[in-house]
């Protein structure tokens, strides 16, 4: 009897010594992130602007589009922004689909400058503000590097025997490059007063002359100016024919080797030739921009600068 307990308590012992190991299995997931470049343009406002000059006033005054474009900019990356005006004929021209007859005493109807559009932009190009650059690069900024500036009122100045429009030295010219170069960048150019125009950012990549990413998603108001310009513009447009017309707030531009030699003092014409210079085939006061219908295009472009 006493032998039989031993063999109990001892098989017992045996099952209270066996343990458990603890298992571990796992799996592992690997991610990935590709953050891609993100440049986005919105525009708001009507894809075609008309301009209809049928009262005398309109032709001293000019005709302004207030607002007619807003631009709103997202971006990942910085960029600059520019606008070009082209055609689809003939450079730096617009074209001319309609005329009205002939026997108006007007020159031939391909000569009215694409320079002789204005733009006014609000706020002004951060890099450019008040005539400060910001950008530390080669290029000279001034405040004709922008649309920002107001409208220049035409002034007369006699030409001559007779009294002409006097060029406006607008800093509001549009920019304009050859029809088959859309994309070639405003360029510095001492001969030119509109060859620096964008309307954020600038010319090389200095520091300072690009935009840093960001959207007007997240722009605030501070006294009514946005708190970080350069991704959101207002624009408007002015046309100046002058009378006659011939487009007096038409600046040369340095990308139209014809109208880069202008002689002019003070802002006034000195004789037929630097008018003819100035503006092609209007040359003196017999010639003038013909009745017709005539188009062109504005070309906004938002580029990459980093």
């Amino acid at each position: 009897m006493k032998k039989r307990l031993l063999m109990i308590t001892g098989a017992m012992a045996m099952m209270v010594t066996v343990s458990f190991g603890q298992l571990i299995d796992e799996k592992n997931i690997t991610l990935t992130m590709d953050l891609q470049p993100i440049l986005q343009l919105n525009m708001d406002g009507p894809d075609q602007i008309d301009f209809v000059f049928d009262d005398i006033y309109d032709y001293v005054g000019g005709i302004t589009k207030y607002g007619a474009t807003v631009l709103k900019i997202s971006s990942s990356v910085s960029f600059d922004l520019w606008a070009t005006g082209l055609s689809a004929t003939a450079d730096f021209i617009w074209d001319n689909p309609v005329e009205y007859g002939a026997g108006s005493g007007a020159v031939a109807n391909d000569s009215i400058p694409i320079t002789g559009v204005e733009l006014r932009q609000f706020p002004s190009n951060p890099t450019v503000q008040g005539a400060v650059a910001t950008c530390t690069g080669t290029y000279a900024y001034s405040a004709n590097n922008d649309y920002s500036a107001s409208f220049t009122p035409a002034t007369f100045a006699q030409v001559g025997t007779a009294t002409m429009p006097a060029l406006a030295l607008s800093n509001n010219s549009l920019f304009t490059t050859s029809n088959a170069t859309p994309y070639q960048p405003p360029l510095s150019g001492a001969a030119a007063v509109n060859a620096e125009k964008y309307i954020a950012g600038g010319e090389g990549v200095g520091a300072g002359c690009q935009i840093p990413g960001g959207s007007y998603l997240t722009q605030t108001l501070v006294g009514g100016i946005p708190r970080d310009s350069g991704y959101f513009f207002t624009l408007d447009y002015r046309i100046l024919p002058g009378l006659p017309a011939v487009f007096p707030s038409a600046n040369a531009d340095a990308s139209d080797a014809s109208r880069t030699a202008q002689a002019f003092a003070a802002g006034e014409y000195v004789s037929d030739a630097d008018l003819a210079t100035q503006l092609g085939d209007l040359a003196n006061t017999s010639d003038f921009a013909a009745p017709g219908v005539y188009t062109m295009y504005v070309k906004y472009i938002l580029v990459q600068d980093q």
